[in-house]
């Protein structure tokens, strides 16, 4: 039960951290296009500076606690799927995974009064990195459960 807390957690950490990049790389793209000069150093001190601030001084809920929750629940709802049916976990936690992030993504505007506040989920492409690093997720959460559960 321990090893699988803290590879959720070690999941979550790393969904996280990606979510962070994607969306500083984002508004990075957008200075970028705008005419303000961006090299890796910048890129770098923004997202060591998001990975702070999107945590502890944002005026939204830390972004690890949104993880952690849409991920707990998409992972416990797999749990609960898998002693019913037979699949492997790898897969459907992926799944899961992808589920919830995808659910996060488009949901959270509508609890928001439609405004997206990640700027790394405005395009179709950011909302499908997303959700494909919940699918990373899951897969790497399955791949590391035991094999009785």
């Amino acid at each position: 039960m321990k090893k699988t807390f803290a590879i959720f957690i070690a999941i979550v950490i790393l969904i996280m951290t990606l979510f962070v990049i994607q969306t500083t790389a984002s508004y990075m793209q957008y200075l970028y296009q705008m005419g303000m000069p961006i090299d890796l150093s910048v890129f770098l001190s923004a997202v060591g500076s998001d990975l702070i601030g999107m945590n502890f001084r944002g005026l939204l809920p830390p972004i690890i606690l949104v993880i952690f929750v849409v991920l707990g629940v998409a992972f416990f709802v797999a749990h609960l799927i898998l002693r019913r049916i037979s699949l492997e976990k790898k897969y459907f936690y992926a799944f899961a995974g992808a589920s919830g992030m995808l659910t996060l993504v488009t949901l959270f505007p509508a609890l928001s009064y439609d405004l997206e506040m990640y700027r790394g989920a405005l395009s179709l492409l950011g909302k499908g990195y997303i959700t494909a690093t919940g699918a990373l997720g899951g897969y790497i959460f399955g791949l590391n459960l035991p094999r009785q559960s």
